[in-house]
């Protein structure tokens, strides 16, 4: 076995494990198009002070999907000069300095998540309106410190201090029920809120203030301080021999309960309280020209329920620790996921801990959106948005500039580019369509269309690598919409007649 091949376990284990961790913070986020796609009633979800066109909808389940990372395949994988063969981050010739450019100073993000409505309505009073949905959300986040990704350059150079702080595999599901309204102070103002009361079922949480290792020629040396939480169907095992120390973690066995039991409970249970607020506005500047903004999902879920199904745990760790450390050749063939397993069993076998059942809470990701949206005639306008994501540890920045276009009553659709901050320029965006009162639509950003065949060498292809896909979001779903109307907001827009005529 060459000495390629002998390293891909090494980089398969890292590319794959960052695209598809499924480990959250908070709602996943929505389509960029959704914000202007006036036809669709959801779009009082990223926007609450928006009112939908119609009357009145019923909302059949849909789902949303979302996958970001700040890294791409190509960043982990380069290309070679003549572009048939990619390089592995343990070729010598492997320019780290592109890769960390991608990566950041401390880390890097992976986020998925996945957003269920189950049924939903709404309704116009007046000049306000009223909305109401039920829906289950699960997320994840994974954080990878620069620092991993130095040992597979460099291993453990002797006298040298690795800075863990940022990594994090954090996962939680819940469910949400949302009570919105939206209301018109004047003619150019509206104002809205949705009031989301949260429920969760599943959580792992950690919360790490500081966790640094230094390696030495003797003992290494590892200062850390934080705790992991979780609210989970787990149990865990103490040693038999030592009651201070963890043998294992195990899955609790779903046999002995009814499916009712686990609906109730992972589903449609109540526990776990938690509340979060969304804030929108929109100021109508001239009939053509509407600016608005949004702050979305402030709030937070309180675990605290330890029950049959669910162990409630935290495990404390403070102090600075000695160990013999672990040996890791780059030059040899030992597979990387073994070196960061016999890492994290030194480390726990190293540390003091405790296992105690505190209650804990965890934070929503807040979002904020900014659009500006100019109408050229009653079936076409142009819209700007800006969309802020503030996770812990940083923020994720996006830009999206779109065409919405109406032909005629039954159909409308947005097309549009995004650019990513530390990600690359993207196009999307989705249709809707009637049948009678029945809805269809379809949104997304960035469905990679670029594929690639990856080389490693002669030989050895893998092919359809999406190598660009940095992130991708997919919403579709069915509603019921009565009382619609094509131009409803527009009443003062000459049909067919552009502005800039």
């Amino acid at each position: 076995m060459n000495y390629t091949i002998m390293k891909m376990n090494k980089i398969y284990t890292v590319i794959w494990s960052a695209l598809f961790a499924v480990s959250v913070n908070g709602q996943v986020r929505q389509p960029h198009s959704l914000y202007f796609m006036e036809t669709i009633p959801q779009i009082s979800q990223v926007n609450p002070a928006f009112q939908p066109r119609a009357n009145g909808y019923v909302m059949l389940p849909c789902f949303n999907f979302d996958f970001n990372s700040d890294l791409a395949v190509r960043d982990l994988l380069q290309k070679q000069d003549n572009k048939l063969k990619w390089d592995l981050p343990v070729e010598k010739q492997f320019d780290y300095d592109k890769l960390r450019k991608s990566i950041g100073k401390k880390a890097t993000m992976i986020n998925v998540g996945t957003d269920v409505d189950v049924i939903g309505f709404g309704f116009r009073a007046g000049s306000g309106y009223f909305s109401f949905g039920v829906s289950e959300h699960v997320f994840a986040n994974t954080t990878l410190p620069s620092d991993i990704f130095n040992i597979i350059d460099k291993g453990f150079p002797d006298k040298t201090t690795l800075d863990f702080l940022s990594l994090n595999t954090s996962t939680a599901g819940y469910m949400q029920i949302l009570i919105g309204y939206s209301g018109k102070v004047n003619d150019k103002l509206s104002i809205g809120m949705n009031i989301k009361p949260l429920f969760g079922h599943v959580a792992i949480a950690p919360k790490i203030q500081k966790i640094k290792l230094s390696t030495g020629e003797q003992l290494w040396d590892l200062d850390g301080k934080g705790n992991i939480y979780s609210s989970a169907p787990i149990e865990v095992i103490m040693d038999a021999n030592d009651e201070d120390k963890i043998d294992k973690v195990e899955f609790r066995d779903f046999s002995d309960y009814t499916a009712g039991e686990l609906i109730n409970h992972y589903i449609l249970g109540f526990n776990n309280p938690g509340i979060a607020l969304d804030l929108g506005a929109a100021y109508k500047i001239t009939e053509r020209i509407t600016v608005s903004a949004s702050l979305n999902n402030l709030g937070f879920i309180s675990w605290n329920t330890n029950n049959d199904l669910n162990s409630l745990n935290s495990i404390p760790f403070e102090g600075k620790y000695l160990f013999n450390g672990i040996k890791y050749d780059v030059t040899s063939d030992e597979n990387f996921k073994d070196v960061l397993k016999s890492l994290g069993d030194s480390i726990v076998d190293a540390m003091n801990y405790s296992v105690k059942d505190d209650k804990f809470k965890t934070m929503l990701t807040p979002v904020l959106y900014a659009g500006a949206s100019y109408n050229l005639t009653q079936s076409v306008s142009v819209g700007l948005l800006s969309r802020t994501a503030f996770w812990k540890n940083s923020v994720r920045q996006s830009f999206n500039a779109s065409v919405y276009l109406q032909p005629y009553s039954f159909v409308a659709m947005n097309l549009g580019a995004t650019y990513q901050i530390k990600g690359n320029v993207s196009f999307g965006g989705g249709f809707t369509i009637f049948g009678g009162p029945l809805q269809f639509y379809l949104l997304v950003d960035n469905v990679p269309v670029y594929y690639s065949t990856i080389s490693i060498n002669d030989g050895d292809k893998i092919p359809y690598i999406p190598e660009r896909l940095k992130t991708i979001t997919l919403r579709a779903g069915l509603n019921l919409v009565f009382g619609k109307h094509g131009y409803i907001n527009r009443p003062m827009l000459d049909k067919g007649k552009s502005s800039w005529n």
